[in-house]
């Protein structure tokens, strides 16, 4: 597994997730819960996005027959 992958594939889902928590705060028009929705839409898009990359990552390589 590459660790390098799945730590860029975080950082990029973590800020995706970062800009969801803003557009959401600035919908929702409450100034107060402005760090809590963007932490947390930061954590929670590193959180699937290394999850993701580390299961795609994870899946066996199909087999070649060597006998043909």
């Amino acid at each position: 597994m590459n660790i390098k992958t799945v730590i860029f594939s975080g950082i990029m889902t973590a800020l995706i997730g970062a800009m969801l928590g803003l557009g959401v705060n600035h919908i929702s028009q409450r100034t107060a819960r402005r760090p809590l929705s963007v932490i947390g839409g930061a954590v929670l898009g590193f959180v699937i996005g290394s999850a993701y990359e580390a299961i795609q990552q994870n899946k066996p390589e199909p087999e070649e027959d060597i006998n043909e």
